[in-house]
């Protein structure tokens, strides 16, 4: 299968997209480089190989569930071969989201991070579906069960890299992101019906040996969670889906063009994300197969008590509306779940407690919570105004004075750039840039930013002075928690590092099929689970 997947884009290589045609340059000749945004940030270093290797990582355990399907050995054995090739996937995937994000905000100067563009979207997407595996990938190793949806998350995950590579060459969408219209769509998008059509063939027509062995024995145990799991993720995936696609099919029939917006996509997908932050504080205090009353109230006590505390202090200090009051309460629920699995861990087990599948994943929760949490208030209580200062002037915006002290130039051979000195607070002065560059033309604006632990201030050029004595236009951004983003984005790479180390050692257990319907003890109990056990 990988053989397949090398020789279809080898075929690219020599064919529609190759890069390897002659050119004979004049003299002196000197290439425009890269589009002069993309020239302006460090991050464009690294944003672009991390989606890459995310991208391509996918295609091993893909090429292992294709394996199965087609020799009929579809147990457990492919998912323990694969399991690291997927979670270093997906940290690459993830890291490479959060550093476009950091890119944008730092760089597009609009003030936010995530636009709900169509490429952005497709590097969600797959995404999604890898974090759903991920998850269910442990109900069929400890249990037999999810074995249809674990091989149709895998193969979905692979087919929608594809997808987002159709809609990042092809020319099909605008976006700064996007490569120019290009050949290779048409074939990039063959290949992917391709692939779902033997996806879907190759699971049909294995249907009896999919059957699972095992069963849910109630929804309050962690494969009943891990299956809702599964279920809002797929959900969460339709919708970026739906709105990404559905504008490229009207236009495919009609040719009309039209739009769907960051209204659609935080309108549908804000409950989603509600529902997966209520899913990670549930799911990593229940046992597998059944859970008592009794065991849940024990184990939710602390957690819960973390909740109330988080949105009690979010209120003290100013948070007002439902939504993102609630997103900080239940930040703090799923918080205090993970760190007492942590605690718990390194109580039994020292340093160790941090490493394994469950102690890194917990890790990785608390980095998607800081995330979640610091996007719930950046989005609620962002301010943005435009001020116009004349050199000298001060305005004031969300609390904060801006003094236009001057401007700066500086040149360079690829461009030239103004600078507008602002003095913030009577403090530090920051340098918000309009920068021209030379072979292009083409002017693009750089904002400055002073980041805090609490909130970022953002300062954008709107209007240059026209010369000496004349006003300057800036666009002030005020957004709380946003460095709180990319630290999130670190603590999973770090736990991702973390999980794919192995935890404590365990003794063999036999495969899943010999011991269905046999009542195993749990392989890492708690001690309360002992004594509700006694």
């Amino acid at each position: 299968t990988m053989f397949v997947v090398c020789a279809f884009f080898f075929f690219l290589l020599i064919g529609p997209a190759n890069p390897f045609e002659r050119f004979d340059p004049p003299a002196g000749y000197d290439g425009p480089g890269p589009n002069p945004l993309l020239q302006d940030h460090i991050l464009m270093a690294f944003h672009p190989p991390m989606l890459y290797l995310g991208y391509v990582g996918f295609t091993v355990p893909f090429a292992f569930a294709i394996g199965a399907l087609v020799t009929g050995r579809v147990g457990e054995g492919w998912l323990l071969e694969t399991r690291r090739w997927t979670l270093f996937a997906w940290g690459f995937l993830s890291v490479g989201i959060v550093l476009g994000a950091w890119w944008s905000y730092e760089v597009l100067g609009w003030g936010g991070y995530w636009g709900w563009d169509p490429v952005e979207n497709a590097s969600l997407l797959p995404w999604l579906t890898g974090t759903a595996f991920l998850h269910s990938v442990m109900v069929q190793e400890r249990r037999g069960m999810l074995r249809v949806w674990n091989l149709s998350l895998v193969c979905a995950t692979f087919a929608l890299t594809i997808l987002g590579t159709f809609l990042t060459r092809s020319g099909v969408v605008v976006s700064v992101h996007a490569f120019s219209e290009s050949a290779i769509g048409p074939v990039l998008l063959t290949f992917f019906a391709v692939i779902v059509a033997v996806t879907v063939g190759l699971i049909g027509w294995r249907g009896d040996r999919l059957r699972a062995p095992g069963r849910i024995d109630s929804p309050l145990s962690r494969e009943g969670a891990f299956l809702a799991n599964n279920l809002v993720f797929a959900a969460f995936a339709f919708v970026v889906l739906l709105g990404t696609v559905f504008p490229l099919v009207v236009e495919a029939i009609n040719g009309d063009r039209i739009s769907v917006g960051s209204p659609y996509f935080e309108t549908m997908t804000m409950p989603i994300g509600m529902v997966i932050l209520f899913l990670m504080a549930i799911a990593p205090v229940l046992p597998w197969r059944k859970a008592s009353g009794e065991l849940l109230s024990q184990r939710l006590f602390w957690p819960a008590v973390v909740g109330v505390a988080a949105i009690a202090l979010s209120v003290v200090l100013g948070a007002r509306g439902f939504a993102p009051v609630l997103a900080f309460g239940l930040g703090g629920f799923a918080a205090g779940a993970s760190g007492r699995q942590i605690l718990l861990a390194t109580r039994r087990q020292g340093w160790r407690g941090f490493v394994g599948r469950t102690n890194g994943g917990m890790i990785v929760h608390l980095g998607v919570i800081m995330i979640a949490v610091a996007l719930a208030a950046s989005g609620a209580y962002v301010h943005q105004q435009e001020i116009r200062l004349g050199e000298g002037d001060t305005g004031t915006v969300a609390g904060h004075e801006f003094t236009f002290v001057g401007t700066e130039s500086e040149a360079s051979p690829a461009k030239i750039t103004e600078k507008v000195l602002v003095q913030i607070d009577g403090g530090q002065v920051y340098a918000p840039a309009v920068n021209l560059f030379t072979f292009s033309g083409m002017s693009v604006g750089t904002p400055s930013v002073r980041t805090g632990y609490t909130e970022d201030l953002m300062l954008s050029v709107l209007d240059m002075p026209e010369g000496p004595g004349d006003t300057v236009t800036l666009r002030v951004t005020v957004q709380p928690l946003v460095l709180w983003l990319w630290i999130g984005g670190g603590v999973i790479a770090f736990g991702t590092l973390l999980a794919a180390f192995p935890g404590r050692r365990r003794r063999p257990t036999a495969p899943v099929s010999e011991v269905v319907g046999e009542r195993r003890p749990d392989p890492d109990p708690e001690p309360d689970v002992e004594l509700v056990r006694a």
